[in-house]
């Protein structure tokens, strides 16, 4: 026995047993008092007809009080039910899953049907599917029929036979002893179509990181042949014909050979940039990291007289490989820019927030022009001459590229009293 069908039962046998025990002791005491009271046969019928009256109106009163307060929470509920149904700004269908037949719907359907409130009841529940979803609907609906609650997406029409996308929570319920169904309707069309929009970017995306790494191949496979050709040549060109040759004709072959050496310095940056950056991660002291950066770095650290100051640095989830490039990138990048007017002066330091940790690398170099922020971090993007600063620009932007990879992000802001300040951040991942 369902639950609504047990509790309008208990109700009533409640009323009845109340009614029943009123009735037993009011027969029984007025009785027993009148037998004590009255001994004249005459007017002791007299008084039961009296007392039978008054049992009637004080009945009549009980059941009028039971009867109107009941009334109220009837009201009371059916008021709840038009404000939760009527009211409501989302679409609400109630049916019969037995015979699948639309019993209301609240103005918010309508609205988003296009048809009127009177217009929908008794209409069979399909009429609201295209021919393609009236099939999988027919045998949805017995599993329906046993089941509590389901959520499903459904393309559905208008009136005017326009398609679009639903997505329905329904669940079974109770009224006037019938075992309905309530379901509710929102439009998913928009959604539906940025999820498909999405998983075709990330598709070509992943199309595009695949050309990327076939271009990656045949640049560091396919160029590197006829670059050690010409490299040869021209180191075998100087060799055999150096002292034939005048000043000028060997500054030119130097140039040559110093443009070969560059070539294949780019090749190598632009092979290691776009190499997959799959993250393995696992418990690594970023301390221990940065001390290993700077001893790979000592050359320049030892050219540059660079002091370089390490805050505390936290022990973190992450890929170590990575963090290091990271680290050596900002670290050589401060170590190159420097200023040529006061000691090169670098620190290393970190900061715990909420759910990442905050790294920056603040040196006292020359700095980074205003609105070029953003343009230090593209790949092969140099702000100064060769000559000057030596490097392909290819560091800051495979920083980048591998902080992306481990979820964060980067960016460079103006250090008080000159240089800059690259932050990065990690996320916290639990160990």
């Amino acid at each position: 026995m369902t639950d609504p069908i047990r509790k309008s039962l208990s109700l009533a046998v409640l009323l009845a047993l109340i009614y029943a025990v009123f009735g037993v002791l009011w027969v029984v005491s007025s009785d027993t008092i009148l037998a004590l009271m009255v001994s004249d046969p005459a007017r002791m019928t007299l008084i039961q007809t009296w007392k039978g009256w008054l049992f009637v109106a004080i009945s009549s009163g009980l059941i009028l009080a039971v009867g109107n307060r009941l009334l109220r929470a009837v009201e009371e509920s059916e008021g709840r039910y038009r404000l939760m149904f009527d009211g409501n700004p989302e679409a609400m269908l109630l049916y019969d899953p037995v015979t699948a037949l639309v019993v209301e719907v609240n103005p918010a359907f309508g609205r988003l049907f296009g048809y009127g409130v009177d217009e929908m009841r008794g209409t069979p529940v399909n009429t609201l599917l295209p021919l393609s979803e009236r099939e999988r609907f027919s045998r949805e609906v017995e599993r329906l029929r046993e089941s509590s609650s389901d959520e499903s997406i459904w393309q559905v029409v208008r009136k005017d036979g326009s398609l679009f996308e639903v997505a329905s929570h329904g669940q079974g319920v109770f009224i006037k002893g019938r075992l309905l169904r309530l379901v509710r309707i929102s439009d998913v069309t928009a959604r539906l179509r940025s999820e498909r929009e999405l998983i075709r970017a990330l598709g070509e995306v992943a199309a595009g990181n695949d050309r990327l790494r076939e271009l990656g191949h045949a640049v560091s496979h396919d160029l590197q042949e006829p670059l050690r050709q010409v490299s040869s040549f021209v180191q075998l060109l100087d060799r055999r014909y150096s002292e034939r040759l005048d000043d000028e004709a060997r500054q030119f072959i130097a140039y040559a050979v110093e443009g070969v050496k560059r070539l294949k310095s780019l090749i190598g940056d632009f092979e290691r940039f776009v190499e997959p950056s799959s993250t393995i991660r696992q418990t690594v002291s970023v301390r221990t990291v940065v001390d290993q950066t700077i001893r790979d770095l000592r050359l320049l650290v030892d050219r540059a007289a660079a002091d370089i100051q390490i805050g505390d640095l936290p022990v973190i989830q992450a890929d170590p490989g990575k963090l290091a490039v990271i680290f050596h990138a900002l670290l050589e990048n401060a170590l190159k820019f420097r200023a040529g007017d006061r000691p090169c002066r670098i620190s290393v330091s970190a900061e715990q927030g909420e759910a990442e940790y905050i790294f920056r690398v603040t040196d006292n170099g020359i700095g980074v022009e205003a609105g070029l922020g953003e343009d230090i971090f593209a790949l092969f993007r140099r702000l100064h001459t060769r000559d000057r600063i030596p490097g392909n620009g290819s560091g800051l932007a495979l920083a980048r590229k591998l902080t992306e990879a481990l979820g964060g992000r980067i960016w460079a802001d103006p250090a008080v009293g000159g240089g800059s300040v690259f932050s990065f951040t990690i996320p916290r991942v639990p160990a």
